[in-house]
């Protein structure tokens, strides 16, 4: 399946941080930046006009302004939000799971993944849910590594799996393509103009999501808590080895590890199914039939079979 994506930050695509508004080049928004807009202003410039409302003016400032200093200078300490780590760190041999190695615009886990499977159950018209919950039925249904939680490990357990639901729970089974899944994750954590980032992701939205639900992420403006939760990292902290790694069976050639693996990209961040520690596909997953693989992320979103009819 083809989509339309914009162009992308070549810097973070090869690990460096997004630094949107440097237009000198310096990993750093600076006073050469605002030169460079004040000798554009009242212009069409293209560089300078970062709103890309078509004349670069105080809206542009402001933009820059807010996005002031060190380019990469933002520590992942999941702001108002709870890391998963703070319940459980686990770590494994994975290139992004480390705190110091979230590339190319991957981020961290944090609860705010629980909000946005949240907005995304109210859509559906579904009360909200405790991590307890969540962590619960992931125990029940043979989605973790042990039978029986210990300590934190229901929440984090039920943050995690929230998370898988609200990166893909929101695809339609006609549209669904496991492709959708690179692109859309990609696009939120690379393309550096958080205007054209946050319009092509909803084009994605409205083009492969149930209908209405695009509009009711913009209506009720949280659509930026759905493309945090794209852009966390499901290897961050080690949960997705550690404690969700499930063996339940899914149609005889792959078990729901495997299939947790779609949201786990490559390298360059083009294919999903990836097992991104040594950059090849994960490949039993790659056997599950498309009905299969988005009825069990939808299992995610209404507690249901994951082998069986949920949305």
């Amino acid at each position: 399946m083809a989509v339309s994506v914009p162009v992308f930050c070549a810097s973070a695509l090869h690990g460096d941080e997004c630094c949107f508004g440097d237009m000198t080049d310096d990993q750093m928004v600076n006073g050469e930046d605002i030169g460079y807009l004040l000798s554009a202003w009242s212009t069409s410039d293209s560089q300078a006009d970062l709103d890309q409302s078509g004349i670069v003016d105080g809206a542009d400032l402001a933009m820059l302004l807010s996005n002031w200093g060190m380019c990469g200078h933002h520590d992942h300490d999941g702001g108002k939000y709870t890391l998963i780590t703070d319940w459980g760190d686990f770590h494994g041999s994975n290139n992004n799971s480390h705190h110091e190695q979230m590339v190319d615009g991957r981020t961290p886990i944090t609860t705010e993944a629980m909000v946005a499977y949240t907005n995304l159950r109210a859509f559906l018209d579904l009360p909200a849910l405790e991590f307890e919950d969540v962590g619960q039925w992931a125990f029940d249904e043979e989605l973790t590594n042990n039978d029986q939680a210990w300590g934190t490990d229901m929440i984090g357990v039920g943050l995690w799996y929230a998370m898988q639901g609200a990166k893909v729970g929101w695809i339609t089974d006609e549209a669904y393509d496991p492709q959708i899944l690179a692109d859309i994750q990609r696009t939120a954590r690379t393309v550096c103009n958080p205007i054209e980032m946050k319009a092509a992701v909803m084009d994605m939205v409205r083009q492969y999501g149930i209908d209405g639900y695009a509009d009711y992420l913009e209506d009720n403006n949280i659509e930026d808590i759905f493309i945090n939760t794209l852009k966390m990292e499901p290897h961050y902290g080690g949960w997705m080895h550690g404690r969700c790694h499930g063996f339940l069976p899914i149609e005889g050639v792959a078990i729901a590890h495997d299939i947790n693996h779609l949201t786990v990209l490559n390298w360059a961040q083009t294919l999903p199914f990836y097992n991104d520690t040594f950059d090849w596909p994960q490949w039993p997953a790659l056997d599950v039939s498309d009905s299969g693989v988005i009825e069990y992320f939808q299992s995610m979103v209404v507690l249901g079979d994951p082998r069986g009819q949920n949305m």
